[in-house]
């Protein structure tokens, strides 16, 4: 493991060194009181000096990859080391988690929230599961790679073109993963992708796939488009520590984290011999399996405590989306 495994890589500009310029196209969402909710978000951000990065229906359509029906969601990739900061600002502006607290093992990496006044919601992400390098550094190098978009009246970060084209094949993210029609959305998207990507992009996708750790939730994509895919990774303990919010990860719970947030959707099928080694792995971790078993429960409820503590809710008087009622 590297240093910058451990420590991340220093220097993220928290504010743009310049005001993006470049074509900006209007939102859709002009109007509705969702888009000023948004905004606000960004304003929010902004004041906090919190890094940003947007991404999403808007994000598609101005690179002109596909045009999704607008959405009630605000998705937005955040510099992990301010995301308590910035959650306590949201829960002063009146935002409060938009689901009922997750009673998975597994603690859950997406933050969803929801604005009671404007009725929008927000999907925040300080880690992009899969991505199992150091949360800091996989920000870091989506950061160095952002473009300008103009969205909610404003101009905004976003992620550049190859990013968003990654994010969306993820079979981990949004509220699709895991469900049923994931696979029908995941081959539209490769159909998609596979005619706009361009010759630059499909020689940077391996290197960019490479440096966040991402190996695993992009080899679909990599099979599709005819790429080689690098060789799979064991995720850094700095992942396995943020994913799990403790310091102490034991080996088999880090190995679980990894295979859990990188296994495509459905779950791919193993040769027989890989099963049979996977079985006397398991055997000989039988100790540290217990301790991660006591480990998981823990750390996804002090992962739901920590959230409901960061907006100043509690769980009783936070109110709810209708359709969660």
């Amino acid at each position: 493991m590297t240093v910058e495994d451990e420590q991340g890589e220093a220097g993220i500009p928290l504010v743009p060194a310049a005001a993006p310029s470049g074509p900006l196209p209007p939102y859709a969402l002009a109007g509705d009181p969702r888009h000023e909710a948004f905004r606000e978000v960004f304003a929010e951000a902004d004041r906090l000096a919190v890094p940003v990065l947007m991404g999403g229906g808007v994000v598609y359509v101005q690179h002109g990859l596909i045009s999704p029906r607008a959405s009630k969601a605000l998705s937005l990739i955040v510099d992990p080391v301010g995301i308590e900061v910035l959650l306590g600002a949201l829960g002063s502006a009146g935002w409060v988690p938009a689901r009922a607290p997750s009673r998975s093992v597994i603690p859950v990496a997406v933050v969803s929230l929801w604005h009671l006044a404007s009725n929008a919601y927000l999907d925040l992400y300080p880690i992009i599961p899969g991505f199992l390098r150091h949360p800091v550094s996989v920000f870091e190098r989506l950061w160095s790679e952002r473009v300008a978009m103009r969205a909610f009246g404003r101009e905004v970060w976003a992620v550049d073109r190859l990013t968003m084209m990654m994010l969306a094949v993820h079979s981990r993210l949004g509220p699709r993963s895991g469900g049923p029609r994931l696979e029908e959305f995941r081959a539209f998207f490769f159909q998609q992708f596979s005619v706009v990507i361009t010759p630059e992009e499909r020689v940077r996708l391996p290197e960019l796939t490479r440096s966040v750790g991402g190996e695993g939730v992009m080899r679909p994509f990599f099979d599709q488009l005819g790429i080689p895919c690098p060789p799979s990774r064991a995720p850094s303990l700095a992942y396995a520590r943020a994913r799990f919010g403790v310091d102490d990860v034991p080996s088999v719970a880090r190995l679980l984290i990894g295979l859990w947030d990188s296994a495509a959707r459905p779950r791919p099928r193993f040769a027989r011999d890989v099963r049979l080694a996977r079985r006397r792995v398991l055997v000989a971790a039988v100790p540290q399996a217990l301790a991660a078993s006591r480990m998981l429960p823990e750390a996804a409820l002090r992962r739901r405590r920590d959230l409901f503590r960061a907006l100043g809710v509690t769980p009783r008087s936070a109110p709810r989306p209708a359709r969660e009622l």
